[in-house]
């Protein structure tokens, strides 16, 4: 058992939120995660309870934990991360980090597209595309909704396909389509009434809504994409750099 080392020179609530944080177990999809009690842990450590406040303090306020009044502290749970500077596979990314990442297929239809994904595809008014939405989990939890819409006429017969592997992979493999390049715009906002059912969150819960078109090599338009994932479970990460 990792015990605070009171012949250090880092100060003792430092090196608790340091061990607590390497202790923090993940709570599975519906559970909690109680930390031990302030009592419990100035016990443990041989401290005061002000030093252990502290060190929840920290915790706290890096969002490794919440409280709840009378009952103790929690820890949160884990938060699903990309880059926003990398066109990647949802699929292939996350089980590239250790994520169990599954696909439900919610529907898929050919439809004639709305005005704005039709521009968006350089679709002509006879052009139809195929309109897919996807409910992605982690660890069996949902948090994306994804609907991409593509040209029926670059992936013809897509519903013969398994639909809830990686859809770019399909896309490159069958349809020798690799995605190159895209533009997208992320916002935040709140979710709908069909969402707030698919993702499994409270009304006014704040969902980060992201649309993208992805081209070929070629410089195609290829998908226009449009994504809600939940913002307590998911992040948007990017490396900046000044101009020069």
């Amino acid at each position: 058992m990792e015990l605070i080392d009171k012949n250090s020179a880092t100060p003792y609530y430092i090196q608790l939120a340091e061990i607590l944080k390497r202790q923090i177990t993940t709570p599975p999809p519906g559970e909690k995660w109680r930390l031990p009690s302030e009592n419990e842990l100035a016990a443990l450590h041989g401290i005061t309870r002000t030093t252990v406040r502290r060190a929840l303090e920290i915790l706290e306020r890096e969002g490794w934990i919440y409280k709840e009044k009378g009952k103790g502290s929690f820890a949160v749970a884990r938060r699903v991360g990309q880059e926003v500077t990398q066109l990647v596979s949802t699929t292939e990314y996350m089980r590239a980090r250790g994520w169990n990442l599954t696909t439900r297929v919610i529907s898929l239809a050919k439809i004639a597209p709305p005005a704005n994904i039709a521009s968006a595809l350089a679709l002509s008014e006879d052009d139809l595309c195929y309109q897919l939405r996807r409910l992605r989990l982690v660890d069996d939890e949902p948090i994306s909704i994804q609907t991409s819409y593509l040209p029926a006429r670059l992936c013809p017969d897509l519903e013969s396909n398994d639909l809830s592997a990686s859809l770019y992979r399909l896309l490159e493999t069958r349809y020798k389509l690799r995605l190159w390049s895209g533009e997208q715009v992320i916002r935040a906002r709140c979710a709908t009434a069909e969402e707030r059912k698919l993702l499994q969150v409270k009304p006014c819960t704040a969902v980060l809504y992201m649309e993208r078109v992805s081209y070929a090599a070629t410089g195609e338009p290829v998908e226009y994409l449009e994504a809600v994932w939940r913002g307590d479970r998911y992040e948007f990460k990017a490396s900046l750099a000044r101009p020069r």
